[in-house]
Formats: structure tokens, C-alpha cells, sequence
């Protein structure tokens, strides 16, 4: 009978059994839920940094475009003929992506961090190269000016002009940073450049046709930055 009750006893004991909590430690459930709430701060974080990244990327290319800008109303000022046409352009395709920069920006907080990245980055390259072209323009300009006054036989001031043109292309290929889809043509314009000083500084009869070769390379870049613009337009379309 004893038996009986003890057993009856250990019975009743382990059906209102539970595994005890020590003093300051919390359940298994509480635990679980700091966890997740731990990392859900982690990602807002995260998102916040990668958010405020975003925006300081698209303010840099902000400032870049201004430079542009201001490239373009330097070449303006040469006033070279026939160049107006090609700057003009330029000018259309720089406000466009101008556009298309802030649409970005504001899109960046409604759709995903990869994105809205991937978004940015598309749009940095395209900045950079519309930098880049403004600063060969204004190289194109000044190449035109000495090969007029090449032809005048004034060779200090075609000298000094040609200078300023290989000022432009470092500035040009700064902007393009890693960026090598041009290297090849921007080497053959920086030889041209090269030679051309050269035949000027020597007054060589074939000064002329050293200038005019510079044109050629920048002409060859520069419609190749401006075909691929275009491209970068339709397929943001």
C-alpha cells in the first residue's frame, strides 16, 4: 500500500514538473526573441550606412556634372566653328543625365539596397564619362585654335594652346579613373599631342598636319563617348 502512494506521489511530481529557471536567467522564448531583435537592429544599421552611402555618391556625381557643365561653357567661350553643333549636343545629353541622376536618388530609398546600388553605379560611370567628354571638347577647341595659329605662324601661341589641350586630356582620363574601355584611343591622342608640340616648338613645316591629327584622335573619342551615351539612354529607358 505504502508503495502504491509513493508511486501515486512521484506521479503527481513529475506532471507538474518544469525545468527551473535560475535567478537572471530569462526562457528559451525570451532569449530567441532578443536574438532576433538584435539583429534586426544590426540590419537597420547596416541599411542606414549603405543608405547614407548611396546618398554621398550620388551628391559626388552631382558636383561632377556641375564640372561638366562648366567644361562645356569653357569650349563655348573659344566660340571655334563648327564645334557649336557638338557642344550643343553634349549639352542636351548632360541635362538628360542630369535628370536621370535625381530620378535615382529617389528611388534609392524605395526599391532594394542591391539595386538601388547597381543603379547608382550604372549612373556614376555615365557621369564620369560625360565629365571626361566635356574636358576632351574643351581639348578639341583649344586643338582647333592652334592649328589656326599654326597657320599664322604663331607658334608661341599654338604652343600655348596645345599645352592647354593636354592639360584637358589629363583631366579627361582623371575622371575616367578605372574606366579602360578608351585607353587605346586616349594613348593615340596623348602621342599626337606629343608630336605635335614637338613640330611646333621646332616651327616644322608639317606643324599643321601634326595639330590636325590631334583633332582626328579626340574627333574618334569623342564620338564614341557620345554613341555610347546614347545607349546608356535607351537602356535606362
Amino acid at each position: 500500500m505504502k508503495a502504491i502512494i509513493f508511486t501515486l506521489a512521484l506521479l503527481s511530481l513529475g506532471l507538474g514538473w518544469r525545468s527551473p529557471v535560475h535567478a537572471g536567467e530569462q526562457p528559451k522564448e525570451q532569449t530567441a526573441q532578443n536574438q532576433r531583435d538584435r539583429l534586426r537592429t544590426k540590419d537597420n544599421e547596416v541599411t542606414e550606412k549603405l543608405t547614407q552611402t548611396l546618398a554621398s555618391a550620388y551628391e559626388a556625381s552631382r558636383q561632377r556634372l556641375q564640372q561638366a557643365g562648366e567644361a562645356l561653357r569653357k569650349a563655348k567661350d573659344d566660340a571655334v566653328e563648327g564645334l557649336q553643333p557638338e557642344l550643343k549636343r553634349a549639352q542636351e545629353q548632360l541635362d538628360a543625365l542630369a535628370q536621370r541622376l535625381e530620378q535615382g536618388a529617389r528611388s534609392a530609398k524605395e526599391t532594394s539596397i542591391s539595386a538601388a546600388r547597381n543603379i547608382e553605379e550604372g549612373i556614376n560611370l555615365r557621369v564620369r564619362r560625360m565629365e571626361a567628354r566635356t574636358k576632351l571638347l574643351g581639348a578639341k577647341a583649344k586643338t582647333k585654335l592652334a592649328v589656326s595659329a599654326a597657320a599664322k605662324q604663331d607658334f608661341a601661341r599654338a604652343e600655348q594652346l596645345l599645352g592647354d589641350a593636354t592639360e584637358l586630356l589629363r583631366s579627361a582620363r582623371a575622371a575616367l579613373v578605372d574606366d579602360h574601355a578608351y585607353d587605346d584611343q586616349l594613348d593615340d591622342m596623348k602621342a599626337a599631342l606629343v608630336e605635335a608640340s614637338a613640330a611646333i616648338k621646332a616651327h616644322a613645316q608639317n606643324a599643321g598636319g601634326k595639330i590636325e591629327q590631334v583633332v582626328t584622335d579626340v574627333d574618334r573619342i569623342l564620338k564614341r563617348l557620345e554613341g555610347d551615351e546614347k545607349k546608356a539612354e535607351i537602356r535606362a529607358l
